[in-house]
Order: C-alpha cells, then sequence, then structure tokens
C-alpha cells in the first residue's frame, strides 16, 4: 500500500514514518581538496561504509563489471496511414492534430508524413545491481524506457497506455515544443488502464514568417509529470531519450563532422538507494530532495563502456531527483561540447567539467585516440542532502580526482576516420533574442514557505495561470531564489529561453545559446528572455528538484490572445 500514496497525502494524514531503512550517503568534501583531513570520513570511506551495510544501500554493488546499455530504438508502428482511431483514446488527442495550424491559423511546419507508435506504461524488473532484481515502472517495461529517434517536421503521435494499476500518470517530453494537449500537464492524466494519443509535431515556431531554426530540438527527453508523485515515478524508472533530426546535424553527420550512430550514445545518470531486498529507496516524507549513494547509468549501476581510440559523441543526461553533476575525465582532457539541453551550439566549444541540474543535458564529444586503457567520468561535485551542491553557483565546492561513475575502456590503434569535429567547428546558426523585443517584465521568487516551496509565496494550483503572455511575444523574466542554501532549477516548458545574465555575470560556458533549464544557485538572480508562439497553453515552469516540484513550487504560464495577464482561471482543459 505504501506506493500508493503520494507526499502530499501522508502528510496530510499525518503519518510520519518512510517506507525504508532509513540514511543516504553523504558525499563530497570541501573545495578543492585532494584527501580527508582530521577525523572525518572521506567520500570513499563512506561509500566503503556503505558497501558493507553500515548505511544506505545494504547491498555488495559491483563497480565496472556490467556494461553500459544503450536502450533500444522504439519503432512506429506505421507511417501516413494511422493503425487505430485516433479518436477512440479515452482522453482524446489534441486539436491541433486535426487542424494543423497553430497561432493566427497558421499552418505548422511539417513536412514528413505522420509516425504512429504505441507505448506501454506497465512494471517489470530490471537488473541495475549485477544478479539483483529490482522492480521498476517503466515505458514499455523497460528501465529507461525506449528511444524515440525522429526527423524535424516529421509528427509523431504516440499512444500512451498506463497499465500501472493506480498511479496516474501524464507524460512530459522534456525540451518540446508541443500543443498543451500533449506537454504532460500535471493533471491532464491518463488514468490507470486508459490511454491518450500525444501529437508531438517535432516542429519549431515561426519567426518573422520562416522556421526559426536557432530552436531546432536536438537532445530532448520524456519523463512522467503527475502531479504530486512526480519524484516517486522518476525513481521508479519513467523516462527515456527523445532525439530530434534535422538536416543541418544530419549533414554534420553525414560529413564525418559529428560522429555517426554507433559512436552516438544517450546516457542518463541517476543515483539511487536500494531496500535489502534489490527494490528501490525511496521516502514520501522527505521534501527536500532525494540522493542516492549508487550511481545508475541507463539502468546499470556502475557500467563500464568499451570505445575504440577515436571520437565518440555522448548525450549525458541528469536524470537525479535533487543531485546536481559536474562531470570530468580523469584524464583532465576537456569534451568537446556540442550543446546543452535541447540545442546544439552555433560552434563548437572546449569544456572542462560539465555542470548539471536535474533535467540538463550536455552534447559532448570525447576524443579517445590518444587515451590511456583506462579513463573514467567523475563527477567532483559535494553535495551531502538535497539542498543542493556546498558553494555558490560561481564558486561550487570540488573534490578532484571525483567519485568515478562509468568506465570506458579503451581499446585498438586510433581511427583515422574519426570525427572531424574540434574547437571552434561551425555548428548550428544561433540568432540571439533581441532585448528590444519584449514587451513585459515578470519577476519571480523562489522559495521556502510553510515547510514546503513556493513561488511568489503561492503554491501550485492546477486551476490558476498565474502568467498569461500575449502569443507570439517576447517577455523578460527575473528569476530570484530567495530559498536561503537550496539549489532550484527552473525548466520552463513551451519553448527554451536565453539567458542574459546570472548573479550579474554572462552566463557560463554552454549557456550562452538557448536552455530550457536555469540553475539558480543559493540567492542567484537570473535575467531570461523567452518568446510564446504557435500553441496557446496551458503550460507549466517550475523547479526541476523533483520533491520541490511535488511540494508545489510550480506555476502556471497561459499563453493567449488576449495577454499580457496575470492570474486568470485556467479557461482550457484536457483530461
Amino acid at each position: 500500500m505504501r506506493d500508493k500514496l503520494s507526499r502530499r497525502s501522508l502528510i496530510a494524514s499525518g503519518a510520519g514514518v518512510a517506507i525504508s531503512l532509513g540514511g543516504f550517503a553523504a558525499a563530497g568534501r570541501r573545495r578543492k581538496r585532494s584527501k580527508a583531513s582530521g577525523t572525518k570520513k572521506s567520500r570513499r570511506q563512506r561509500n566503503r561504509d556503505i558497501k558493507f551495510g553500515d548505511k544506505g544501500t545494504p547491498l555488495p554493488v559491483g563497480r565496472f563489471v556490467q556494461p553500459l546499455v544503450v536502450p533500444p530504438v522504439k519503432k512506429p508502428l506505421s507511417v501516413g496511414s494511422p493503425p487505430f482511431d485516433v479518436s477512440a483514446s479515452e482522453h482524446g488527442i489534441a486539436p491541433e492534430y486535426f487542424t494543423r495550424r497553430g497561432q493566427d491559423n497558421i499552418p505548422l511546419p511539417l513536412h514528413f508524413p505522420d509516425k504512429y507508435y504505441q507505448l506501454q506504461i506497465r512494471k517489470g524488473f530490471a537488473e541495475i545491481i549485477r544478479g539483483v532484481q529490482t522492480p521498476i515502472v517503466g515505458y514499455d517495461g523497460r528501465y529507461p524506457g525506449p528511444t524515440f529517434k525522429t526527423r524535424l517536421g516529421e509528427p509523431a503521435i504516440v499512444r500512451t497506455q498506463n497499465q500501472h494499476p493506480y498511479f496516474p500518470l501524464s507524460t512530459h517530453l522534456h525540451g518540446g515544443h508541443t500543443p498543451a494537449h500533449s506537454d504532460g500537464f500535471p493533471n491532464f492524466y491518463i488514468l490507470p488502464g486508459n490511454t491518450r494519443d500525444y501529437f508531438y509535431p517535432n516542429c519549431v515556431p515561426l519567426l518573422n514568417g520562416v522556421e526559426d531554426l536557432s530552436t531546432s530540438p536536438s537532445t530532448l527527453w520524456y519523463h512522467d509529470h503527475a502531479m504530486d508523485i512526480a519524484a516517486e515515478t522518476n525513481i521508479l524508472g519513467l523516462s527515456g531519450f527523445y532525439l530530434v533530426y534535422d538536416q543541418l546535424e544530419l549533414d554534420l553527420i553525414a560529413r564525418n563532422v559529428l560522429p555517426q550512430e554507433p559512436l552516438d550514445l544517450p546516457v542518463v545518470i541517476q543515483d539511487r538507494s536500494f531496500n535489502s531486498d534489490g527494490s528501490f529507496f525511496f521516502d514520501p516524507l522527505d521534501h527536500n530532495g532525494s540522493l542516492g549513494d549508487i550511481y545508475v547509468l541507463n539502468g546499470k549501476a556502475f557500467p563500464v563502456c568499451k570505445v575504440k581510440r577515436g571520437k565518440y559523441r555522448f548525450r549525458f543526461l541528469n536524470g537525479c531527483n535533487a543531485r546536481h553533476l559536474e562531470l570530468r575525465l580523469s584524464t583532465s582532457q576537456p569534451f568537446i561540447g556540442v550543446g546543452t539541453d535541447g540545442h546544439m551550439y552555433d560552434r563548437a566549444t572546449l569544456r572542462n567539467t560539465l555542470l548539471m541540474s536535474p533535467a540538463k543535458r550536455a552534447d559532448v564529444v570525447i576524443d579517445f585516440s590518444d587515451a590511456p586503457d583506462e579513463v573514467y567520468l567523475e563527477n567532483i561535485l559535494v553535495q551531502e542532502d538535497g539542498r543542493g551542491p556546498k558553494g555558490k553557483l560561481f564558486d561550487r565546492d570540488v573534490e578532484v580526482p571525483g567519485e568515478k561513475i562509468l568506465k570506458f575502456s579503451v581499446e585498438g590503434r586510433a581511427d583515422r576516420r574519426s570525427a572531424t569535429i574540434q574547437d571552434g567547428t561551425p555548428l548550428r546558426p544561433f540568432t540571439p533574442i533581441d532585448p528590444s523585443e519584449v514587451t513585459t517584465t515578470r519577476q519571480f521568487d523562489f522559495e521556502r514557505r510553510k515547510g514546503a516551496w513556493q513561488i511568489n509565496h503561492q503554491f501550485f494550483d492546477e486551476n490558476l495561470a498565474n502568467a498569461c503572455p500575449r502569443l507570439g511575444s517576447t517577455e523578460k523574466w527575473i528569476l530570484k531564489n530567495g530559498s536561503g542554501g537550496w539549489w532550484h532549477p527552473i525548466h520552463v516548458h513551451l519553448e527554451s529561453h536565453q539567458i542574459q545574465s546570472i548573479d550579474g555575470r554572462r552566463p557560463m560556458i554552454g549557456e550562452r545559446c538557448l536552455v530550457d533549464t536555469t540553475m539558480l544557485g543559493p540567492n542567484s538572480e537570473a535575467e531570461i528572455l523567452v518568446r510564446f508562439r504557435t500553441f496557446e497553453g496551458p503550460f507549466v515552469f517550475h523547479c526541476h528538484t523533483l520533491e520541490h516540484e511535488d511540494m508545489r513550487m510550480m506555476f502556471v504560464v497561459d499563453p493567449r490572445r488576449d495577454g499580457p495577464l496575470t492570474n486568470q482561471t485556467i479557461d482550457r482543459t484536457f483530461f
């Protein structure tokens, strides 16, 4: 019965018992120290304690003994003609599926026949720790779910069936430019036993009447977004990759600028704790943010990835509930940055480390041409609890060397045919948003109040549209973190945005084109520019520390023709 109850319902009922043994692993040491001092245990010492069951996961966990597994590619049921009656789904399909039009009745920029898919959400088992079967809830019963590979302008219709006996669920395509019906609004549910047909146009918005290819998506992901339970369903396994290719990116691959498909690996990084029976540990009363003591990559604990000497593309996703990551290679070799979140850069950029809050992606190339036989991917960021990393956004506590989370076993001789990308290689032309476009400025304060999480002194209300921009307009948003030492990664649905400044500085390298999630460190203040195009709402924006999202740190943004407005009743629902 325990996982039938949401965190909020347990709190309301006065229940005060966590679902398992207590205590997550504390991780990290003070800034830039390579050894522990005094009597304080180092992270490695603590992890050795955990291995032998003193606290945290009470199971022996082998490191670098399981191969990294790449999720299978999802295959369509049909192309062009629907294999099912799209009007027969219990929760319907977006009106835009029939009209093929967006704002001002303008046709959506679609270029290819529809592809139809079927996705089932069901229970299953996964061997995350070798020899241990862990109960999961997965898309198609897998952890992580299958990877979608689509083309820009090629609509995907995904009939999603909820086979879970009691979870009402809502799938969000993170980074997608999608109609409100299909965006995963928290209470636009797929009820148990029912289906919803998600319409993903896979299109970009228009700018001055032509496709705004600066916003062309690349690395997206999908996950559950149901109200109050997103933290738990993410722990249980409901996430997967969704990749979109436009002609520019396909040309870069065809010309061998970017590594080709066998050398292009999506990798989701998550942290988990386990019970003695192999099930996931999850405490529904902890709304600070869950940390796990075991790193799980593509569903395997501390895996090993065999590579040959040459260049590989890795699309890293931080799929953790609350843990931030700062990734580096054990050789200190820089990554060749290709993109952040859903978008490629205007040119390749060297990045020594990859700072990633929950939900963020880092699209990079690693050159193993001259690598030793063993290279490790490390997390160097010190984080001891759900508050976030130690230190501030621009002055973080790190441990070098860091926690080894993935081993690369490097084989063979250098491949002369390896991809040609290097620092400065042109990628996607980027036209920044001009501040002169701004017609409205709004401020949102993210706070800890009344034992939970608020924006502008308000809890999330699924019936209230807090911000109603005029459809087709550009707004400046000021995002302020007023919750002391807590970190909040802020994700805005519908469109990616441009960070103008953060803490009075230029955005960090890797954050200077478009992003869909902005990291707010302790007392951070960010100014962002965001356009609202193509689709009317409602949509949401929220903290992507999932326990904060579930405990109401979320607002509704509802682009309308009669905007800009504030605090309006939602006038469109898709139950």
